[in-house]
């Protein structure tokens, strides 16, 4: 496989980067706890098939979802800072 090219890997992480804003808006709209454990086991099935790749973006999916909806302080500021 060859290096990613600096724009390639840009690429990669705007998506990345979307992909963990639509995850957020999501655990807002709904029970963020269920949408983790969701995401964790998709990481799993992923895993199972042999797609690492896939399956390693979903884990850190999961992770933005437990870092920014279940911590105490992200709660607290969603309460009272709705948007940034």
């Amino acid at each position: 496989m060859t290096p990613l090219t600096r724009a390639e890997a840009q690429v990669l992480e705007a998506y990345t980067d979307s992909l963990r804003a639509l995850v957020t808006a999501l655990g807002w709209q709904i029970d963020p706890v269920r949408l983790h454990a969701d995401l964790q086991s998709m990481a799993g099935i992923a895993r199972k098939e042999g797609r690492g790749a896939s399956a390693g973006l979903i884990d850190e999916l999961a992770r933005t979802v437990e870092s920014r909806l279940l911590t105490t302080k992200v709660s607290v500021e969603r309460t009272v800072i709705p948007f940034r």
